[in-house]
């Protein structure tokens, strides 16, 4: 458990210092090599892989002594995510010096910076698979290793699609005119609210698809939730430096009342099926309801009542059906856990 709660830690570091990077690059600060969130990254990201070989070192001393290093347990994965992100950070450098840097989103949809996601989210995998196949007791103490590095992994794919963050969205502030259909101005005037549309459908997805898996796999204790959407929506205002810092409130609150949801659905005896899709239809309910009241407190709202009701609706039926949809592939995909038996 210490092996897996200090890698954990250091994953949440170096999401930390990717969102601080992206501030800074939204802030236009001063970008240089040599800059504070710059050291947290490949500090903690150094540290990181110089934690995986010394743990690969210790395996290999707790087997046999005659090898110098053993992959513990879970941890191929998270070696293999080192290795794609090291080759993406090469690929980076030649990608840059061929088509110069990127700014915006353009940086975002860089195929270098997709692998570095890519190996970032294998990199922090290593306490989750660890927890799984030890079958390790579900104390929350013991599960709370898993919880970090699956909200670390979230956290780089919000990142990456953070120019759609529900949590960020502010388009219900722009009224929707109403013009000829096809003309320039009836397309710009929908292109800004289907982009508002998008983020809030889209961050509920990646909200709860984490939470679902954390269900089924038994690692869903008390305060997950509210641990999962508050670090989202403070990482995401961090990085667009807190335009309403009240929307990271209501995740709080959001994100407590999901955990007293899954709290009293368990004492009630309701299985892991229903748990997951319980909260897949009212977490983002309660998340885009209470933005839009955020939003709302900060500027006057000025999308139709449809637009509002429409949003919040159309947020919780997408994630109720990805959840009730895709049952049979998540319980294909991992099944050494053991709650995914139910699902067949």
């Amino acid at each position: 458990m210490t092996e897996d709660f200090v890698s954990a830690v250091l994953g949440l570091l170096i999401v930390a210092a990717v969102y601080l990077d992206g501030r800074a690059h939204v802030l236009g600060l001063p970008d240089s090599f040599f800059t504070p969130w710059h050291a947290l990254l490949y500090g903690s990201l150094a540290t990181l892989i110089g934690w995986l070989a010394v743990i690969c070192r210790r395996a290999a001393v707790r087997r046999s002594g005659d090898r110098l290093a053993v992959v513990p347990a879970g941890y191929a994965r998270a070696l293999i995510g080192a290795a794609v992100f090291a080759a993406g950070g090469a690929a980076d450098m030649i990608w840059h010096q061929i088509f110069g840097v990127e700014f915006g989103i353009d940086a975002l949809m860089s195929p270098t910076h997709l692998a570095l996601f890519s190996g970032g989210a294998l990199l922090l995998s290593g306490p989750v698979r660890a927890h799984r196949l030890r079958g390790a007791p579900s104390s929350l103490l013991v599960r709370l290793p898993s919880i970090m590095a699956v909200t670390g992994m979230t956290a780089i794919a919000a990142f990456a699609l953070i120019f759609l963050s529900g949590f960020l969205a502010d388009e219900s502030t722009h009224t929707v005119g109403h013009f000829p259909e096809g003309s320039a101005e009836h397309i710009a005037a929908e292109s800004i609210a289907s982009a508002g549309l998008a983020s809030y459908v889209l961050t509920s997805l990646v909200v709860v698809v984490p939470l679902t898996y954390l269900i089924r796999a038994d690692l869903a204790g008390p305060g997950t939730v509210l641990f999962l959407v508050s670090s989202l929506a403070t990482l995401a205002l961090v990085l667009a430096n807190f335009p309403n810092a009240l929307i990271a409130v209501i995740a709080v609150l959001a994100g407590a009342l999901g955990d007293l949801i899954l709290l009293g659905l368990r004492h009630f005896g309701a299985d892991a099926r229903i748990q997951e899709l319980v909260l897949a239809a009212l977490l983002p309910a309660l998340l885009w309801s209470g933005q839009l009241l955020a939003v709302g407190a900060a500027e006057p709202i000025r999308w139709s009542v449809e637009m509002v009701s429409g949003v919040v609706t159309l947020s919780a039926a997408a994630s109720f059906t990805a959840v009730f949809a895709f049952r049979r592939v998540y319980a294909n995909a991992v099944p050494e856990l053991g709650s995914a038996r139910q699902y067949r």
